[in-house]
C-alpha cells in the first residue's frame, strides 16, 4: 500500500459547518488522550472553556492513561469502528500507524476548505513533524523535546561554569571527567539507556534514521544510522562509560528515574531526558528534599565539534487527529476543538499548567506565559530549540509503522554496547534488527 498523497488526502472536501448546521445541537464528540495530573487538569479546564464558549460542541474527555493503553485501545475498537473516539491525541512518532489504518482525516482536507484558519504562526519543526508525503494528518498539541539536566552547584564545586553547559558531545565528556577529576561526584553523567538520545543526535547532525527521506516521501525500506555520524555517537557513548565519567541508567519500569535522582543524591549531577518532565522535577525541587541542587537546563548538545548544517531536535509528545466517522458534523466539531486547543492563548494556558512547550509563536507574548517564563526560565530552554531547528527530513524524525521495533532495536543495541560488545559490532547490530522489522512491517501492509 502506498503513502497516499496530498491529493489523495485531501480529494474529499470536509465538511466545514457541519456542526452548527446539525438539526441535533450540541454535536456530542469524544475525545481520547493520555493525559495525567497537572496535564490533566489543564486540559480538563480548557474542555470546560470550550464548551462553554460555544453552543455547538460539546467534547467529552476519555483518558487512555498512557500513550500505550491509547494505541491497544484504538487498533482494538478498528474491529468496530463505532467505538473509536471522534478526536484522538496520538504519540508523534506512532503516527504512520494511523495512517496505515486510514480511520482519520487528514487535517490538510479541513484547512483546504476553511479559508480562516492558517499554520503561519505554528513554530515550522512542530508542524512539520505531521506532515508526510506532503500531507498535514495533524496539528501538533502536547509538544516537547530533549534538554540536559545539570545541578549548577555542582559545576561550580568542579571548577565549571554553570550558566554555559556544554553544547557539543567533546564538551560534555570534558565537563564530565573533571567533576570526576576534582572529586565532585563519583560520575560526570548519567547516561540513561534512551535510544530517543541517539535518534536525536542523528537529527542534530542533519542524518535521517532511515532512508526515504526519513520515511515522509515514501515507505522507509532500511535503516540509515549505521553510518559515520552513527558510529561516533555510539563510540562517545562507549568511550563515557568506558572511561567511568558515566553511569548508565534504565529507561525502564521505576529505575526510569534514577538518573535524574543521581543529580538529587550527588552521585551524577548531570543527565539528559525530556523537556516534558521539567515540571515535576521543579516540584520535587520545590519540596526542599535536595536543597544542595539548583537546577539548570541546557540545551541537547552538537554530535560534533560544532553545529551541523541542516540539524536540529525533532518533537517529542502528540498531536491532534480527527477520525473518520459516518457523522460530518463529529468530523467538523473534532476540527473546531483542534483548533480551538492550538489557539495561542489556549496554548498559553496549557504551556504554563503543564511545562509543554508552546506550538504557536504568538502564545509566547501572552501575559500569563510570560510571567511563568520569566520566573521559570528554564521552560524556554525546549522552546528555543525547535523554534531555530529548521524544517526538513531528518529535524522532523523518523516514520515507518515499525516505529516501536525500529526503538527497541537500537535501544538493545545500545544495551549491548554498554555491556561490553565493541560499539560498532553493537550499532551493526542494531542496524540490522531495524531492517528486519521494517520489512516485516512492508511485508504486513
Amino acid at each position: 500500500m502506498l503513502l497516499p498523497d496530498t491529493a489523495v488526502a485531501a480529494r474529499s472536501k470536509f465538511p466545514l459547518g457541519a456542526a452548527a448546521k446539525s438539526s441535533s445541537k450540541p454535536v456530542n464528540i469524544t475525545m481520547w488522550h493520555a493525559m495525567t495530573n497537572a496535564n490533566l487538569t489543564t486540559l480538563q479546564g480548557l474542555t470546560n472553556a470550550f464548551n462553554a464558549s460555544q453552543s455547538n460542541v460539546k467534547v467529552n474527555l476519555v483518558g487512555q492513561n498512557s500513550y500505550t493503553d491509547t494505541l491497544t485501545a484504538y487498533t482494538t475498537a478498528l474491529s468496530d469502528p463505532s467505538k473509536l473516539p471522534d478526536l484522538v491525541q496520538w504519540e508523534t512518532e506512532l503516527i504512520q500507524l494511523l495512517i496505515d489504518s486510514q480511520s482519520i482525516v487528514s487535517v490538510a482536507s479541513a484547512m483546504a476548505v476553511d479559508h480562516a484558519f492558517s499554520t503561519k504562526d505554528f513554530v515550522p519543526s512542530m508542524l512539520n513533524f505531521f506532515k508526510v508525503n506532503g500531507t498535514q494528518w495533524a496539528l501538533p498539541f502536547n509538544i516537547s523535546c530533549q534538554v540536559v539536566y545539570y545541578n549548577e552547584t555542582a559545576f561550580t564545586k568542579a571548577g565549571l561554569d554553570p550558566s554555559n553547559p556544554p553544547t557539543t558531545l567533546p564538551k560534555m565528556h570534558a565537563a564530565a571527567a573533571k567533576i570526576v577529576q576534582t572529586g565532585t561526584a563519583k560520575y560526570g553523567m548519567s547516561l540513561k539507556l534512551d535510544n530517543t538520545d541517539f535518534e536525536q543526535w542523528m537529527a542534530l547532525g542533519g542524518k535521517d534514521l532511515i532512508n526515504k527521506n526519513n520515511g515522509r516521501t515514501g515507505r522507509a525500506t532500511a535503516v540509515s544510522f549505521d553510518n559515520a555520524l552513527g558510529r561516533s555517537i555510539f563510540g562517545w557513548w562507549a568511550n563515557m562509560l568506558k572511561n567511568n565519567v558515566a553511569q548508565s541508567t534504565s529507561n525502564s519500569g521505576s529505575a526510569t528515574y534514577d538518573n535524574l535522582l543521581a543529580i538529587g543524591s550527588g552521585i551524577a549531577p548531570m543527565t539528559i531526558d525530556t523537556s516534558a518532565a521539567l515540571g515535576t522535577i521543579l516540584q520535587v525541587l520545590g519540596s526542599g528534599q535536595y536543597a544542595n541542587v539548583k537546577l539548570g537546563v541546557g540545551p541537547m548538545p552538537w554530535p560534533g565539534s560544532k553545529p551541523s548544517a541542516g540539524g536540529g531536535v525533532f518533537v517529542g509528545g502528540a498531536g491532534l487527529y480527527i477520525v473518520k466517522k459516518p457523522s460530518q458534523a463529529s468530523q467538523d466539531a473534532a476540527w473546531q476543538f483542534i483548533k480551538f486547543l492550538t489557539e495561542p492563548a489556549s496554548q498559553a494556558t496549557w504551556s504554563v499548567g503543564t511545562g509543554y512547550v508552546p506550538v504557536r509563536k504568538s502564545a509566547v507574548t501572552v501575559p500569563s506565559l510570560v510571567q511563568a517564563w520569566t520566573a521559570v526560565p528554564e521552560y524556554k530552554v525546549a522552546y528555543h530549540q525547535l523554534l531555530t531547528s529548521p524544517p526538513n527530513a531528518a529535524t522532523a524524525g523518523a516514520v515507518t509503522g515499525a516505529a516501536n521495533e525500529l526503538d527497541t532495536a537500537i535501544l538493545d543495541g545500545l544495551t549491548a554496547m554498554a555491556n561490553g560488545t565493541p560499539y560498532a559490532q553493537a550499532l551493526s547490530q542494531a542496524a540490522s534488527a531495524g531492517n528486519a522489522a521494517l520489512s516485516s512491517y512492508n511485508e504486513r501492509v
